[in-house]
């Protein structure tokens, strides 16, 4: 018996920004939720159904028990494709800020929560302790070496339209209200 009747729900989208540290994916990240937030235009405080789970922040709350090795990356990686998971489910549009850094790792993570990709890109962040792998085919790269911050904010609001996120985060808040 389980404590918790199964319900069929409509998964929001999971989008993860994965790129070498410093790259600019929690910049990116944040200013889009506050923009989806604010596209909303409701007064409620439901209507706040975009959620940003940033490595740096997650590291400092329920990963406090990771270190850098690879498995412990590997670990925290999970750990976030589990909880954006559960997220999307419950109704929020997930925006992942998480290097993740190895490609078998965001193997595992697609067969966890089937993130939409962005790689966020800036040359010259690699380094000896900090190994990072491109990855092969993400959905969309932003390039920071060429783009400003609001440029690459625009290119990410255009993918977020094509991709129906944008759309599904003002469904989702109205549905909230209702």
């Amino acid at each position: 018996m389980t404590p918790f009747p199964a319900t069929k729900r409509k998964r929001c989208p999971v989008v993860w920004l994965t790129g070498n540290s410093g790259a600019g994916k929690s910049t990116l990240a944040f200013g889009i939720r506050d923009y989806l937030n604010e596209q909303t235009k409701l007064e409620s405080p439901l209507h706040r159904r975009v959620i940003v789970l940033d490595g740096d922040e997650m590291r400092a709350t329920v990963s406090v028990d990771e270190g850098f090795s690879p498995e412990d990356r590997r670990r925290h990686n999970l750990r976030m494709a589990r909880l954006a998971n559960l997220l999307s489910e419950h109704g929020f549009v997930v925006i992942v800020s998480v290097i993740a850094p190895f490609e078998r790792v965001r193997q595992e993570v697609q067969d966890i929560c089937n993130p939409v990709w962005v790689y966020v890109k800036r040359s010259n962040l690699e380094a000896a302790d900090r190994p990072y792998e491109p990855p092969i085919s993400p959905a969309l790269l932003i390039d920071n070496d060429l783009l400003s911050i609001d440029e690459g904010h625009t290119q990410f609001k255009g993918f977020l339209e094509q991709i129906a996120v944008i759309q599904t985060s003002n469904r989702v808040a109205a549905s909230a209200v209702h």
